[in-house]
């Protein structure tokens, strides 16, 4: 039985991470091969090959279908006329101004411009009755179920594409989303009624809505909807740092703990009804208030995959518990995981699928074996102790791939923060939920409890991460791989010979330095920041960032969602010298969320930032120095005083063997003039284009000057400025540039040394079979035309 389903899962999951989808034609060809084989050798072999077969054609013509309904990259930016249902209560958000987010249906969708375009001339569009993302610019958003007729403005989904960033673009597609947009001229907006008011969305956000307004008067009521509800959008940026900090993020998530913890008390408290009530079988009594108990808390969270896997497990439980079998857990594992991803095929590209199956996956191998049996309060103190230790070591290797950081306390406040949220906490939360209708006041008390207990747990937690700072420790992919392999070594049971001696490759993997460019040798990595700019030149032993990127009304950033996240990827804690160029808030603006996080040796400035208040030199300073055999230079200009804004951007040129790089920040063509004129070497391979690429720069005789052999926009995908413009890719295109955007190629790393310049790894493209552009490979090299093809 588990050979079949575990082939079926490998089908999913292989499918789910492919770069293509494979035609219908190849499909039928496989099922046809698969079923002939299986009617041939009636084998376990056969039967695994078909169980594949089917699973991976069910998840192809899923996907074909998800892809169907995405709106095309070419018309992405676009203004339609739709019909829509709010599907989502209306979520206020602070950004530029005060805003709100929900979902829509899609009910009818037409093209607005005079586009050229096939889908254009579907009727219906192939968008229709599909999910997007709205924002409603205004006051008085429209209300759970409501019907209306406005013009949107529709993008593709899009994140940034940077080692270790999060996968917006991956989320939304993962998360059922077709597009994402914003609601244009909201006061002209036609309501036409309402939706079908007893769907399991409106009844189950009615219900959160409701319940929410009498948690809104406790200090922490955006913990507990979290808890009760899995509503974690109130959740403070601060109060997930902490939780991150400490490894407690998933006490936020309604997991399989939380449903076991709901599916014991319903157990006990059936099993008591049953005693007391003649006839009836206690047994069948806890089973059922046990399931019932669990499908309401489970309801209450959306049914996310972690409560979708732990009802699943839950139901094959209480089966065998009630018929007296002896189920495999190994098999209700593998039946609860292909049950998920007969759901959504898609549920592998989602963190909570792989940690939440993971974590059960590790108890069950660390325990497989061992018969249940009575045990005294120390024994069972020792194994609580043991499974938090066994989940923890587990995961190591799965938290470091999904960029989560380690700490040293995490273990010890685990075993504090579980037994005070499972036994405590959500108890009380759930009296309160249940006694609301029928004792209000005892429902306040014990809110006000939870409330406390809250108090206590967060203000431990925050001492804690002040105490222990997370480690990030860069590991390449196969290196995880290995490491995870010695972790189950140590997991296997006692008295298998020499198991301790996994420990040893174990450190070797995670104490060994991360990669780093040889002497006289540099890495440069051009980061996808959207609509902004930041560089990270690494020397064999320094590194130098040259810009952070944006940051946002909201509290969002680059810095906190891309930069980081590199720095830790490649192992970089500390930078030797930090260059702002202007204080534009697109070069700027995440630089004081970084400097919050990572020790700077050196801040240079283009020009004075208001938010950094710490000593800087300034950058216009003849300057130059070397780093392990690599020279870099400011090159200054002649008026320093006239300096300002664009014009005000450091200009850095680093040598390393026998190739060049020019950064270059927003200077304009009159700043490229005094360069030229002040006979400063400008030659170089690889230059980062000025201003993004805004036809205010690059002219023809600065370009002529650098001589660049490619040249890198960095902007976001269809940015509303038309970086770069077309102008200014074809002046490249005539000198013999070749161009890189990301935008389209995401972060891209060149390698500068003594054989010159080369483009090192790209970031961006092709990487799942939603994202149907393939780039081009590290080897090859993009033309200025295939770039202006693409915008």
């Amino acid at each position: 039985m588990l050979s079949w389903m575990t082939a079926a899962i490998v089908g999913f999951i292989a499918l789910a991470f492919s770069p293509a989808l494979p035609s219908y034609f190849t499909l039928v060809i496989i099922f046809c091969l698969s079923v002939l084989l299986h009617l041939s050798l009636r084998s376990r072999l056969s039967s695994a090959v078909l169980a594949f077969a089917v699973a991976l054609s069910y998840a192809s013509c899923y996907g074909h279908w998800r892809v169907a309904l995405l709106l095309p990259e070419v018309i992405s930016g676009s203004d339609f006329i739709a019909l829509a249902e709010v599907k989502s209560v209306p979520e206020r958000r602070e950004g530029f101004t005060t805003y709100y987010r929900f979902d829509a249906l899609v009910l009818e969708l037409n093209c607005v411009e005079n586009i050229s375009h096939p889908y254009c001339d579907h009727s219906p569009s192939t968008l229709n009755r599909s999910v997007i993302q709205l924002n409603w610019y205004a006051d008085s958003p429209p209300q759970l179920g409501n019907v209306f007729k406005a013009t949107l403005r529709l993008r593709q989904a899009h994140g940034y594409q940077s080692p270790a960033a999060f996968d917006y673009g991956r989320w939304m597609f993962a998360s059922g989303y077709s597009a994402s947009g914003y609601v244009r001229n909201p006061e002209q907006v036609v309501y036409l009624g309402t939706g079908n008011s007893q769907s399991f969305t409106r009844v189950r956000q009615r219900v959160i809505a409701h319940i929410g307004d009498r948690l809104d008067t406790y200090r922490h009521s955006n913990i507990m909807k979290a808890l009760l509800f899995a509503d974690r959008s109130d959740i403070e940026r601060q109060q997930w740092q902490i939780f991150s900090r400490t490894g407690t993020s998933h006490l936020m998530a309604i997991s399989g703990m939380h449903i076991g913890i709901v599916l014991a008390w319903g157990l006990l408290l059936g099993r008591v009804l049953g005693l007391l009530l003649p006839r009836i079988n206690s047994l069948i009594i806890g089973a059922g208030m046990a399931l019932c108990f669990a499908v309401v808390y489970a309801a209450l969270a959306g049914f996310s995959v972690p409560t979708q896997r732990a009802l699943i497990m839950a139901v094959v439980a209480l089966t065998g518990f009630v018929l007296r079998r002896n189920i495999s857990p190994w098999q209700a594992y593998a039946a609860a995981m292909l049950l998920v991803l007969i759901i959504d095929p898609l549920a592998p590209h989602r963190a909570g699928f792989t940690l939440s199956f993971a974590a059960v996956g590790v108890l069950l191998f660390a325990f497989q074996g061992r018969r249940p049996n009575s045990k005294t309060s120390h024994q069972l103190l020792a194994g609580i102790f043991r499974s938090q230790w066994v989940v923890l070591l587990g995961l190591i290797p799965l938290l470091m791939m999904w960029g989560y950081g380690l700490n040293p306390l995490s273990f010890p406040l685990n075993l504090i923060a579980i037994p005070l949220v499972t036994l405590l906490i959500l108890p009380l939360l759930f009296c309160g939920l249940v006694l609301l209708g029928v004792a209000p006041a005892l429902a306040n008390l014990s809110w006000r409890a939870a409330d406390a207990l809250l108090d206590v747990l967060l203000n431990g937690l925050a001492v804690a991460a002040d105490i222990f700072p997370q480690v990030y420790v860069a590991v390449a992919p196969l290196s995880l791989g290995l490491a995870s392999i010695a972790i189950l070594v140590l997991l296997l049971p006692r008295g298998f010979p020499a198991r301790w001696l996994a420990i040893l490759p174990l450190l070797a993997i995670f104490l060994a330095p991360a990669p780093r460019p040889d002497r006289a040798s540099a890495w440069v990595t051009v980061l996808d920041v959207g609509q902004g700019l930041s560089v990270l030149v690494q020397t064999s032993s320094k590194a130098l960032l040259y810009d952070v990127g944006p940051d946002f009304s909201s509290g969002f950033n680059t810095a906190d969602a891309v930069v980081l996240p590199a720095l830790r990827s490649f192992g970089v804690g500390k930078l030797a010298m930090l260059v702002v160029s202007h204080a534009d808030r697109d070069h700027a603006g995440a630089a004081p969320a970084l400097l919050d996080e990572v020790e700077v040796s050196d801040l240079r400035l283009g020009e004075t930032v208001a938010a950094l208040r710490r000593a800087a030199v300034s950058c216009h300073k003849p300057s130059q120095w070397d780093w392990d055999g690599v020279h870099f230079e400011f090159l200054t200009a002649s008026v320093v005083e006239e300096l300002s804004g664009n014009n005000a951007s450091c200009v850095l040129r680093i040598t390393a063997g026998g190739a060049s790089m020019l950064l270059t920040g927003d200077i304009e063509s009159t700043r490229e003039q005094q360069l030229i004129n002040n006979d400063q070497a400008l030659s170089a391979a690889l230059l980062i284009a000025p201003h993004h690429g805004s036809n205010t720069s690059s002219s023809k005789v600065f370009i002529k000057a650098v001589s660049p052999e490619q040249v890198v926009f960095s902007a976001g995908r269809n940015n509303h400025y038309g970086h770069p413009a077309a102008a200014v890719t074809t002046r490249f295109q005539q000198m013999g540039a070749g161009c890189w955007s990301t935008a389209y190629h995401g972060s891209i790393r060149f390698h500068l040394g003594a054989s010159g310049m080369a483009v090192d790894q790209i970031w961006g493209g092709g990487r799942y079979y939603w994202e149907t552009k393939r780039y081009s490979s590290p080897m090859a090299t993009e033309t200025c035309s295939n770039l202006q093809s693409e915008r």
